[in-house]
């Protein structure tokens, strides 16, 4: 676990506790701004190179392209990156190693894409238990495969990364010296569901459940004391919804799905537009997966050679 040196909310007089959230408030504002502002002006770039090169990702019947959430992916890890340097430099911040290059990193990273593939696997077999999920067969083969394969591998990653290290990497860290790992990962977690509120195919269970499943990645950061195990966390869910069980993630589907597969029933059960993480049925496997990291990983402290 990562048992670091005391969050300054349980060591400091009160004066000097809301002076630490205002020191909080406007390095969150910051980094948010930046990481918003670059966001943006790649994307403006990203479209102007995209024109120039006459390349355009069009939305057709079969989905959002991959090649698409691909790209705005990788944009929005570069954001953050900056976001990041620009924020600590300027707040002058030592949090510790959030994306450390240790042995034990790449260890940590496919063991979290086994844990995300198998929830989200058993979300699904549950769900198919009660009728909600069909297959008819596979939808991909041969050169096809043999593209989107290693496709969704990297954009999973890629997306893991991103999303992660947005809302979990220094927002998370920075958040959690102030006032302790519980305030932070509930804060982390209400922030990562609401970045997810425009997607069109997003539901109430959903966002509810996305909540979870933040708190489940920011609990994995809390354990490890770096981002990688919550980064193959986040990237197995990304391949297991986008590419193995075929179905919609977070409201959105993709091109590239693997198998011939429907979400059919009550939106409850079968999550509907939504993916699986709009079911019902995915708080008690998540919450079940959430313990299950407590316990195996609960005795690795950060601290700990790696």
């Amino acid at each position: 676990m990562n048992d670091t040196a005391a969050p300054i909310a349980a060591r400091a007089s009160p004066a000097a506790f809301l002076l630490g959230l205002f020191s909080l408030a406007w390095r969150l504002v910051l980094y948010f701004a930046v990481l918003i502002a670059a966001f943006r002006l790649l994307g403006m770039a990203n479209k102007a190179a995209m024109h120039a090169l006459g390349v355009h990702f069009a939305v057709t019947a079969s989905g959002v392209p991959a090649e698409a959430v691909g790209s705005s992916q990788s944009r929005l890890l570069l954001a953050a990156l900056i976001a990041w340097a620009v924020a600590a430099g300027v707040g002058r911040d030592r949090l510790g190693p959030i994306l450390p290059l240790r042995r034990r990193a790449v260890a940590h990273l496919l063991q979290g894409m086994g844990w995300g593939i198998a929830g989200v696997g058993a979300t699904l077999g549950a769900i198919a238990c009660f009728g909600g999920y069909q297959i008819s067969g596979f939808a991909l083969s041969g050169a096809s495969l043999a593209y989107y394969l290693p496709l969704w591998l990297a954009i999973a990653v890629i997306n893991g990364l991103a999303e992660n290290l947005a809302v979990l990497g220094y927002p998370l860290f920075r958040f959690a010296r102030a006032t302790g790992w519980v305030a932070a990962i509930v804060a982390a977690s209400l922030a990562f569901a609401g970045a997810h509120l425009g997607n069109p195919g997003e539901n109430p269970i959903g966002i509810a459940s996305l909540v979870l499943i933040a708190a489940l990645l920011a609990t994995a950061v809390w354990l490890t004391g770096d981002l990688w195990l919550s980064v193959g966390l986040h990237a197995g869910a990304v391949l297991a919804e986008d590419l193995i069980f075929s179905v919609p993630d977070s409201g959105v589907v993709y091109t590239g799905h693997l198998i011939a597969s429907r979400l059919v029933g009550p939106a409850w059960l079968s999550g509907g537009d939504a993916g699986p993480e709009g079911s019902a049925l995915a708080f008690p496997v998540f919450a079940l997966l959430m313990a299950l990291l407590w316990v195996v990983y609960r005795r690795r402290p950060a601290t700990a050679a790696r």
